[in-house]
């Protein structure tokens, strides 16, 4: 914690004043609250010969600031925060904010278990490969695209539409990755033409690149590609494509939207998100300076 010597004689001088105040008999502080104006003006004429009256709050906002700094951040100088506006000033306008620290590396749900129900579920799917492997190839053309894990895309696909491009929520969302209407004019695709595979698969996709894009930005995950995030960072994006993308940083999430996370990362190890059409065909990620801008962005 860097503070001059200036700074630490006002905060000594302070600091031995108020201890005064919680140790005196309790005669001395009524006699002495009577004249706390005299009191407050020999505080300011001791701290302006040590260098200028201390600002309101300011010996708080320091405290406060080396009590919640995270590690390694130098604490600021007193004139900057003062500058900075109100000393009631929210410490996370000034560092991190404290939501972004405690995600880190917090799952949203624990690696779940397959329950008898998926079980079933499962076998039934790999049972009817026309309907389970039959849009694998858009899937694997628009993973490469957006540089996503092409498991990912499928996972949230079977757990979305169950593969069905007809399909439509109580809410509106259409098409094999049940995008809204809204969503899909966002991301460049006519909200018309989510019921065609190729359309729905194309929005899906761009989606949920722009939830990661706004996952690296939040989580500073520069030079990271996108299929080399961590599973928290998954989780997120899971639980931002089904609630929206403020549960990105949301610390409480709805019950419907846990259990839908736990049905994708299910699906995601399960056999039903293998990429088995067309025969023989692999995900060929991009390389890494393919997937960087000249500017050092994530694409």
């Amino acid at each position: 914690m860097r503070i001059d010597q200036k700074t630490l004689s006002r905060v000594a001088l302070l600091t031995a004043w108020a201890l005064f105040w919680a140790t005196a008999p309790a005669g001395a502080q009524s006699r002495r609250s009577r004249r706390p104006a005299a009191a407050l003006r020999q505080v300011n004429m001791a701290a302006a010969h040590l260098g200028g009256p201390a600002a309101p709050g300011q010996l708080n906002l320091m405290f406060d600031a080396a009590k919640n700094r995270p590690a390694g951040i130098v604490a600021p100088d007193p004139k900057t925060l003062e500058q900075a506006g109100s000393p009631n000033k929210k410490l996370e306008t000034l560092y991190r904010r404290p939501a972004v620290d405690r995600l880190h590396q917090e799952l949203v749900v624990p690696v779940p278990k397959e329950t008898p129900a998926y079980r079933r579920t499962f076998k039934v799917m790999l049972a009817d490969p026309d309907t389970t492997d039959r849009w694998d190839e858009l899937i694997l053309r628009y993973a490469r695209i957006y540089r996503l894990d092409s498991r990912l895309l499928k996972s949230i696909m079977a757990a979305e539409s169950e593969f069905k491009p007809e399909a439509v929520s109580p809410s509106g969302a259409r098409g094999l990755m049940q995008v809204m209407p809204k969503t899909s004019e966002g991301v460049g695709v006519s909200a018309s033409k989510l019921h065609d595979p190729k359309s729905g698969v194309k929005a899906g996709a761009a989606y949920i690149q722009t939830l990661f894009r706004a996952a690296w930005r939040i989580f500073n995950l520069k030079g990271v590609r996108y299929t080399d995030a961590p599973m928290w960072v998954v989780q997120r994006v899971i639980a931002a494509y089904h609630a929206g993308p403020r549960f990105l940083t949301k610390l409480n999430l709805y019950p419907s939207t846990r259990a839908y996370v736990r049905k994708v990362v299910l699906f995601y190890h399960s056999k039903v998100t293998d990429l088995r059409r067309p025969a023989g065909t692999q995900l060929e990620l991009p390389a890494y300076a393919q997937a960087v801008t000249p500017s050092g962005l994530m694409y």
